[in-house]
């Protein structure tokens, strides 16, 4: 309790010259220039700590963040899970140094603590982590040659790609994924383009005890072009898990992905599609498998708080026979905890669904989100999945197709650069598939939270 209360005390100090900085959702992508320039030209000792000269061409940057949440669910997994009779508070904290020693080297260092109370099954692997670090690497960088750079980053880092449907930092749970990694990059004009090997890291409760996952491992190509009418991700993923799990049973996965992205907005649209098939085997099965998303939106940017209206669509593939040697599931690999809501009940594999959304600023720093999700098993032989890639109850023998609705409303208000605090309401009503499998109660979700980070 003391360190957490001495990182907020830090925090706090250091918060007038901080709100300088770019934070950017890794934090090892922080833009302090306007930090650096403040120190040189004589600004507070607060701004030289936040990126301070410690020697000839050796720079020291410090930050961190602070998460509190509060979040109730009533039925959980639609009353086949247990229920917190208070509901859950959670905290989030980390503390990072980034020390850079001349153009071409670096060293990154963070380390995060997360605890939950009130889980009346005791806390999950992405509730609570006592302390351990979520990036710890080294970095060599050819120069900051605007023209174009290479580099290579080796040891514990987090790893985010485009809208994080397939690789994510997983922002939402309390404990946030990060792995262990060898990653190269190069920049050039339009272009980024990174080739790395990954094993997640496998979250353990307590103090430095987390370690590389034994069973997982990813390797892939990932490019990305800004700029132009559209922007554009191209990939390519390879991923094994030996102890694999789906309805066909459990077994060793090898399963390579091929994916695209077309992103970008124009005059009042902005548009963000995903394209992915998957191959590859799981035990004798081959892996047959792919997926379709896309975001439309649209501004009116005429209108007392710009709403934006947007309409989500998206597909992934599920198994057509459980019986067969083909395997037609989707695997999302490491997508966001969120990737439907802060509800977090529902995971992106076997289904199609329409999901319509509304966002306006109601006042300067306080947007409104609402929208609507209906939600349908692709394949009637394949079950419905949780964002981890449980199953959510038993199969069965039903073949009905529509599973849930589910509404959500929530606000964020930014208080201040670096200020955030959150608020979500969500009800979900189980369809006919989740009813006839024994799940068959109303889900209903409130959560509340606030975070700095400086």
């Amino acid at each position: 309790m003391n360190v957490r209360a001495a990182w907020l005390g830090l925090s706090l100090l250091l918060v007038a010259d901080a709100a300088l900085a770019q934070i950017r959702p890794l934090r090892f992508d922080d833009d302090v220039k306007a930090q650096r320039q403040a120190c040189a030209e004589g600004g507070s000792r607060a701004a030289c700590w936040k990126d301070r000269p410690i020697a000839d061409h050796v720079r020291l940057s410090l930050g961190g963040d602070l998460r509190l949440r509060y979040e109730h669910t009533g039925n959980p997994r639609y009353g086949l899970g247990q229920e917190d009779r208070w509901g859950v508070l959670q905290q989030r904290s980390s503390i990072f140094a980034d020390l850079r020693l001349g153009e071409h080297w670096r060293g990154f260092a963070q380390l995060a603590s997360s605890y939950t109370n009130g889980r009346a099954a005791g806390p999950s692997p992405v509730d609570e982590n006592r302390l351990d670090p979520t990036n710890l690497f080294v970095e060599w960088q050819s120069g900051a040659d605007s023209e174009g750079r290479v580099g290579i980053r080796a040891g514990i880092q987090e790893l985010q790609f485009g809208s994080g449907r397939m690789i994510d930092a997983r922002e939402g749970p309390n404990v946030r994924r990060s792995f262990e990694a060898v990653r190269a990059y190069a920049v050039g004009g339009a272009w980024r383009v990174d080739a790395f090997a990954a094993a997640p890291r496998q979250n353990l409760p307590g103090s430095f005890d987390d370690v590389q996952s034994p069973t997982q491992a990813l390797r892939a190509v990932y490019a990305t072009r800004t700029g132009g009418l559209t922007s554009l991700d191209l990939y390519v993923l390879h991923y094994e898990d030996t102890v694999a799990r789906f309805v066909q049973g459990q077994a060793h996965e090898r399963r390579w992905m091929v994916g695209t992205r077309l992103f970008g907005d124009n005059a009042a649209w902005d548009w963000n599609w995903e394209f992915a098939v998957q191959g590859g085997h799981f035990g004798d099965a081959d892996i047959r498998a792919w997926s379709v998303a896309t975001d439309t939106g649209y501004t009116f940017g005429g209108v007392a708080g710009r709403p934006r209206v947007g309409l989500l669509l998206a597909i992934a593939s599920g198994d057509k026979n459980p019986d067969d040697d083909r395997l037609g599931t989707l695997n999302p690999i490491y997508p966001r905890g969120n990737y439907f809501g802060d509800e977090a009940t529902l995971g992106p594999r076997n289904f199609f669904n329409v999901h319509p959304a509304l966002s306006m600023q109601l006042a300067p720093g306080v947007q409104l989100n609402a929208s609507l999700d209906f939600f349908w098993r692709h394949s009637t032989r394949d079950g419905v999945y949780a964002p981890n890639g449980m199953l959510i109850g038993p199969v069965g023998d039903s073949r009905a197709r529509y599973v849930a609705t589910i509404a959500s409303l929530g606000a964020t208000w930014t208080l201040g650069r670096g200020w955030s605090s959150t608020a979500v309401v969500a009800y979900g009503k189980p369809g006919a598939f989740l009813r006839e499998s024994g799940a068959d109660d109303a889900l209903s979700f409130i959560s509340v939270g606030a975070q700095y980070r400086w």
